[in-house]
Parts: C-alpha cells; structure tokens; sequence
C-alpha cells in the first residue's frame, strides 16, 4: 500500500506521515526531500495561485511514479507525504498501485499560530516577517483548491484549523484503518 498525506504547506502532514509511519512500522519520505535530490531549486519563490501549484505538480508527477515504482519493489507499504502532488495525481498513482491518501489544509491561519508552532522545517522560524505573513495569508487558499480538487477526485480532506490534534488524529485513524 502506498499511504499519500498532501496538501496545504503548514497543514501537518509531516506530523501525520510521522504518525502514520510509526504506527504502521512502515518508511515515509516527504517530498521536499526528493525534488532536493532531484536539485530542483524552488527559487522561483512562494505562488500558492493554483496554477503554479498545478504546474509544480504536473512537473513532480513523472519523478514521484518513479519513486513509487522504485520503492514498491523494495517495500510493500510506503508513506509519501508533501505538498508536491494533488489529488488527481493520487488518482493517477492508484491506478497502478494499492493507495490510500488523504489531503490536509487549513481553511484559517494567524502569525500568532505560525510563530508558536513553527513547523518541521527549521527555517520557517528564521523567514523574514514579510515572507511569514505571505504564508499565513496564502494557506487558506492553497487549502481551499486542495479541498476541491480532492472532493473531485473522491480523496478525504480534513480541515486543521480547529482543533488540530484531533483532526490529524482522524486523518491517521482514516489511514490506518485496514
């Protein structure tokens, strides 16, 4: 089975692949790391308009089927989480192997939120105000058209702007389930 956890960035994905992969004892990799081996520099800069975020997806695609390719020869079960693939992609991977995913977002989001829970990348803590609060304007979007996309292609979208814990919560159980 390939477990896919995308959506939104800030949303908790990492959070959740991490859970996911320790209850199910299974690997994970986030998508960051593979376009990072790919050398694929994201200097363009920050466009959550969901055309750019479609055509970085369009362009991951080809490199993410061949990692699932790769990987599925290895392992039986993989988690694959990150904000790199959207749900018709999902659909695309499904229709070679075994996949069950989940999209996560958050339909709010606040500086004040941002700057308590920094997320898992080091370098969210150290971006300029500026870049933050760009951030924190463009998740809701970003989750919005993650939400319709994956109500289109039939994916469960879970919401984390309330009650956080317990709604990544239900995205594992969702994933877990057998």
């Amino acid at each position: 089975m390939i477990y896919l956890v995308g959506g939104a960035p800030r949303a908790g994905k990492s959070i959740l692949g991490q859970q996911v992969a320790a209850r199910l004892r299974i690997g994970w990799i986030a998508t960051d790391v593979l376009r990072s081996l790919l050398n694929d520099e994201v200097a363009a800069g920050w466009d959550a308009s969901p055309e750019a975020i479609s055509a970085t997806a369009e362009w991951f695609l080809p490199h993410l089927q061949r990692f699932v390719w790769g990987i599925s020869s290895l392992a039986d079960d993989y988690l694959i989480e990150g904000v790199h693939f959207l749900p018709k992609h999902a659909a695309a991977i499904s229709s070679r192997y075994q996949v069950r995913a989940v999209f996560l977002g958050r339909s709010s989001s606040s500086m004040a939120q941002f700057d308590e829970f920094p997320g898992r990348s080091r370098g969210y803590a150290s971006l300029p105000v500026e870049f933050k609060q760009q951030i924190v304007q463009d998740v809701p979007r970003w989750s919005e058209f993650v939400a319709r996309e994956a109500r289109a292609f039939g994916y469960r979208y879970v919401d984390t702007s309330d009650d956080f814990a317990s709604r990544v919560g239900e995205a594992e159980r969702f994933l877990a389930a057998s």
